[in-house]
């Protein structure tokens, strides 16, 4: 592995980029791209930012992706290297994957390769649905959606991610009437009038759902509550929050009426947060190509990425990534530089016309 791409890394992460701060490390990225495309073929939007070659038909197209951003989070031993694990708020997720789409990018530039490749690097994934960076980049620009396949490159330890599970969030309003909580009888609780529903949904379980022989957990939780009144109140209002994490074969239609079924009618609905499912692409013929000559371990996505954005997009896309899965939103997050090297050669190879 080429020291630059370490360099990289290092650089990136001493650059702080927590969502909605994406401005320092965008103009980083975009003096970077500079270097190796022309003006024509570099895109900047806010601070998101498409690099891309220009397509030759006779090739198949992939993309490589990557957010800018990072929760916010504290790192003691920001750009060291200790152990073989180099320490940096962001380093798995998913700055390690930026730093291999640069090391590409340098590697490739004036050498052939077996694929056209488009570079995303956007702002703002870590946060709601709505305000996420790669959203008007696929509205307002067609040249992702000319890619056969998107590698997302977020923390999946060197792993083959495929699909993803959608996601809801809804809150369930209960209402009754205030009262003092010495005569409750004047009221009517509506903490309480919430009892059947969340028995229901505590008996939701867990729901598998076998796609292509990988397994997707469908659940369904209440993660928040509110209410209205105080310790001495009979509460006139209480709403739940309901994080529901459905399979891969519904569509947001068909995630939203389980909803209301398991409400059944008891309470007042409001879908607050909407994220579609990714489609499970085993068939791609690059991916199964890259899979079987690598060797590479699959498994079912369970958490909600942007590969169910692409998928809206009818973009075929994994999540494979370099970074450590349980390092991400840490204290002291690292990267093992062991499974960077082993990422940057993956793609290295990939996009390498054997002579």
């Amino acid at each position: 592995m080429g020291s630059n791409i370490i360099n990289y890394l290092i650089d990136l992460v001493k650059i702080p980029s927590v969502i909605g701060n994406e401005k320092d490390i965008a103009d980083y990225t975009e003096k970077f791209l500079e270097n190796y495309y022309p003006a024509d073929n570099i895109i900047r939007y806010n601070n998101s930012l498409i690099a891309f070659d220009n397509i030759d038909s006779s090739k198949k197209t992939i993309a490589l992706i990557g957010h800018l951003d990072t929760v916010p989070g504290i790192n003691e031993y920001t750009g060291q290297i200790k152990d073989g694990r180099l320490y940096g708020l962001g380093a798995s997720d998913m700055k390690g994957g930026l730093a291999v789409m640069m090391g590409l990018i340098e590697e490739f530039h004036n050498k052939e390769k077996k694929y056209n490749t488009i570079y995303v690097f956007y702002e703002k994934e870590e946060g709601p649905y709505e305000e996420n960076g790669l959203q008007p980049l696929l509205d307002n620009y067609d040249i992702i959606q000319k890619a056969d396949l998107a590698f997302a490159l977020e923390p999946t330890d060197n792993k083959i991610q495929v699909g993803c599970l959608g996601t809801i969030h809804a809150s369930i309003i209960f209402e009754g009437k205030r009262a003092h909580s010495a005569r409750p009888w004047q009221g009517e609780n509506a903490i309480h009038k919430a009892a059947n529903f969340l028995k229901r949904l505590a008996d939701f379980g867990y729901k598998e759902y076998k796609i292509d022989g990988l397994k997707y957990i469908e659940v369904m939780n209440a993660t928040m509550v509110d209410f209205s009144g105080g310790r001495n109140i009979i509460p006139d209002k209480f709403i739940i929050n309901v994080n529901y994490r459905f399979s891969p074969t519904k569509t947001i239609e068909d995630a939203k009426k389980d909803i209301l079924n398991i409400v059944n009618n008891e309470a007042k609905v409001e879908f607050t947060d909407l994220s579609p499912s990714g489609k499970v692409c085993l068939n791609n013929p690059i991916l199964s190509e890259m899979i079987s000559k690598n060797n590479l371990e699959v498994e079912a996505k369970q958490a909600w990425t942007d590969v169910a954005r692409l998928s809206l997009y009818n973009i075929d896309a994994v999540n494979f990534g370099p970074g450590n899965t349980d390092q991400a939103h840490k204290k002291n997050e690292y990267i093992e530089l062991k499974n960077l090297e082993k990422n940057f050669q993956i793609f290295k190879d990939f996009l390498t016309v054997k002579q």
